[in-house]
C-alpha cells in the first residue's frame, strides 16, 4: 500500500510541474510521465508473474508430498493416482502456451493462480475450440473478476470458438451480477457467437 501511495504522489507531483512549466518542458516532462507509467506497469506484471511462479510451485510441492505420503503408507496405487493426477494436469495446462498469444497464455496462467489462491477450482473445457481475439479476452477477464467475488466453489469456463460461457456453482445465496441468469446448479453467463472456425492445427467440432 505504501508503495502504492508513492507512485500516485510521484505521478501527480510530475502532473504538476507538467502543468506549470511552458513549452518546450512540457513535452519533456509529459514524456517522463509516459516512461514511468510504462514502468509501474512492468513492474504490475513482473509481481503477477512471481505469484503465478509462487501458486504453482505451491500446488506441485502439495501434491508430491501427497505422492510421497501415500508410498511411506505402502499404498503404491494411491501414489500412483496422484502421480498421474499431476501430470494430467500438467498436460492440460501445456495447451495454454501451445499455439496462443502471449496475452492468452498469460490470462489462463494468471486466473488458475487467483482460483487457487482463493480456493475456487477453475476448469477449463474445450480449450483447443478457442479463436483468441482482444475483445473476448478482455470480457473473459471481466466475467471471471465477477465470478471470483460469488462464494462459488467451482467455476467452469467452456469455450465454443469465439464464445464462451461461465457456470458459477454456488455455495449459498448471492445477489446476481448483472448479465447472469440462475442455472441449476448455480449462475451463468455467456459472451460471443458460437463459430465453427478454431485455431490453426486444431479441429473440433462445434
Amino acid at each position: 500500500m505504501k508503495a502504492f501511495t508513492f507512485r500516485i504522489a510521484a505521478l501527480a507531483a510530475l502532473g504538476t510541474v507538467d502543468y506549470l512549466l511552458d513549452r518546450p518542458w512540457r513535452l519533456l516532462v509529459f514524456f517522463v510521465i509516459v516512461i514511468y507509467l510504462l514502468q509501474w506497469t512492468a513492474f504490475q506484471h513482473r509481481r503477477e508473474a512471481i505469484h503465478i511462479v509462487r501458486q504453482r510451485r505451491h500446488r506441485q510441492a502439495n501434491q508430491l508430498q501427497l505422492v510421497a505420503g501415500w508410498l511411506q503408507l505402502g499404498a503404491v496405487g494411491k501414489a500412483e493416482d496422484a502421480l498421474k493426477a499431476l501430470l494430467d494436469v500438467e498436460a492440460a495446462q501445456a495447451e495454454w502456451l501451445r499455439g496462443f498469444p502471449s496475452r492468452w497464455s498469460y490470462l489462463f496462467l494468471t486466473w488458475d493462480a487467483r482460483a487457487e489462491e482463493q480456493g475456487v477450482i477453475l476448469l477449463w473445457q474445450k480449450v483447443q475450440t478457442v479463436v483468441p481475439g482482444y475483445r473476448m479476452a478482455w470480457m473473459l477477464e471481466w466475467r471471471l473478476s465477477q465470478a471470483m467475488r460469488i462464494p462459488a466453489s467451482r467455476v467452469l469456463v467452456e469455450f465454443r470458438g469465439q464464445a464462451f460461457r461461465i457456470l458459477a456453482e454456488m455455495k449459498g445465496s448471492y445477489r446476481v451480477p448483472r448479465g447472469w441468469r440462475p442455472a441449476p446448479e448455480g449462475i451463468e453467463c455467456a459472451w460471443g457467437r458460437r463459430r465453427r472456425s478454431v485455431r490453426p492445427g486444431h479441429s473440433a467440432q462445434i
